[in-house]
């Protein structure tokens, strides 16, 4: 019965603490075929943006598409990952899961 406790309150832990960070996908209409495939990710909040529906003073600081923003609970950014010259965003989903990780289970 304790071990049952335990697991359903560490369930708890992971579920809330999942609703802390955001990850948001930002592309641009013309570059569709290029969107980073962020399926997999676990315990962050996954939005879609396109860039022509920001507002003018966030496209300013998006210097290329796609960028991959992760945000935590105040909306302040934790990490950010951008495509090269060529539009792509060639990242393993390993090194935005670790990141992830570190900021809900290692930093404290």
């Amino acid at each position: 019965m304790k071990n049952l406790i335990t697991i359903i309150l560490l369930m708890f832990a992971f579920t809330a603490s999942a609703q802390d960070l955001t990850l948001l996908h930002i592309n641009a209409k013309w570059n569709d075929k290029n969107d980073y495939d962020l399926r997999g990710i676990k315990h962050v909040k996954i939005t879609m943006a396109r860039l022509e529906d920001q507002s003018e003073s966030l496209k300013a600081s998006i210097k290329s598409v796609p960028t991959v923003v992760l945000l935590d609970k105040q909306g302040k950014p934790k990490g950010q990952w951008a495509a090269g010259l060529n539009f792509k965003l060639e990242l393993d989903k390993e090194v935005i899961q670790n990141r992830i990780n570190f900021l809900l289970f290692e930093e404290k």
